[in-house]
């Protein structure tokens, strides 16, 4: 396939930014995203756009039933999974995409407790390819604060680590190793700036972490959502 073409890298980051694209196509454009500054550029332009639409969104304080309701829903309803039959999808099918995109982002500011803050929240979902919720990120002034799902089902004989690639750069930074239950806190890396990240990955690493300061086995991307 020859990602040098500009429509189908737009395309192809459509389809990721919206969760259309599975399987190995999946798989091999999240190896692309690691190597290919221009694959993130794509992905950053739809995160803009995605973004755009949130923030017409007025965040609403749920109760707590609300709250624990919406979690619950989360960790127990499996989303089935689609088929992707084109590249270039039609008007109707680009309009059902963006409204899945803008309920997941509503999802996102409906179910965070209601907060005095300065600029924005920054949040971040990680899913696997079933869409199951695998850890709920959020960052904080100084730290980054990560719940491990139900939903997780994690190697005893691995580590999952997180990352950060960084718009313009090559090489991703490591966040550190992510829990396998409960929550963590991780110390926000001094490049840690909302504005230059192009995206996170989570990737399957010996116990420990990653042996040489890069990324053993890519298994997810996810895109920081500001709101």
């Amino acid at each position: 396939m020859n990602y040098t073409k500009p429509e189908l890298l737009d395309a192809l980051a459509g389809q990721y930014v919206l969760g259309t694209l599975k399987g190995l196509a999946r798989k091999r454009f999240q190896r692309l995203l690691l190597s290919s500054s221009k694959a993130r550029e794509a992905i950053f332009m739809w995160e803009q756009n995605l973004n755009n639409l949130a923030s017409a969104i007025t965040p609403q304080a749920p109760s707590d039933s609300v709250w624990e309701n919406i979690l619950q829903g989360i960790e127990s309803k499996t989303v089935p999974s689609q088929t992707v039959v084109q590249t270039k999808p039609s008007i109707w099918q680009t309009w059902s995409f963006i409204a899945t995109a803008a309920c997941i982002v509503l999802v996102f500011l409906v179910i965070q407790p209601a907060k005095e803050v300065s600029q924005y929240q920054q949040i971040a979902l990680v899913q696997n390819q079933d869409k199951q919720s695998l850890w709920f990120i959020e960052v904080n002034e100084d730290a980054l604060t990560i719940k491990a799902s139900s939903q997780l089902v994690a190697q005893r004989d691995k580590d999952y680590q997180l990352w950060m690639i960084l718009k313009g750069q090559d090489l991703p930074v490591s966040l550190g190793i992510l829990p396998k239950q409960g929550g963590k806190f991780l110390l926000k890396d001094k490049r840690f700036n909302a504005d230059d990240i192009s995206l996170l990955a989570v990737s399957l690493e010996p116990l420990g972490g990653s042996p040489n300061g890069l990324p053993t086995e890519v298994l997810y991307t996810t895109e920081l959502v500001l709101l």
